[in-house]
């Protein structure tokens, strides 16, 4: 919780022995680094923005028990599903290069607001984390995990 907005965890990431969240950065809009987040009832600490890619990295209490995220590569013209709490949504991955995926979605079943920063799985690993959709086209970009 930030400010009384949730958030979709997209990934959890270790670096240099620290547990990191990776989650949709525009939640944070207006804040600092240093800000305070609840995680679970636990708190942590935004420590950075990937600008670039609409990802905060939010560094979790020493104390937090959290499991690793596995990450994958994108496999073209394969299927794939965006996974939150609240939702399972299948989708394709259409391109996918160095930073950003493009996911096509059926135009009946498109991610909303809130999906933000949900991690896009192919073969139960994280291939990417949902950035933005375009519902005149049923099409979505997705953050690849080769930025995290």
């Amino acid at each position: 919780m930030f400010r009384g907005n949730r958030c979709v965890i997209g990934a959890i990431l270790s670096i240099k022995e620290r547990h990191y969240i990776a989650a949709a950065s525009h939640i944070f809009h207006k804040t600092d680094i240093g800000n305070r987040v609840q995680v679970n009832g636990k708190e942590g600490i935004v420590r950075k923005f990937l600008e670039d890619f609409d990802v905060a990295l939010i560094e979790l209490p020493s104390n937090c028990a959290a499991e690793i995220t596995a990450l994958g590569s994108a496999a073209v013209m394969e299927d794939a599903v965006l996974v939150n709490e609240q939702r399972i949504i299948p989708c394709r991955v259409i391109r996918a290069g160095a930073s950003l995926l493009t996911l096509l979605f059926s135009c009946s079943d498109m991610p909303q607001p809130g999906d933000s920063g949900s991690p896009i799985l192919q073969e139960k690993k994280v291939i990417g984390l949902l950035s933005s959709v375009m519902l005149g086209n049923c099409t979505g970009t997705a953050v690849s995990s080769g930025v995290l």
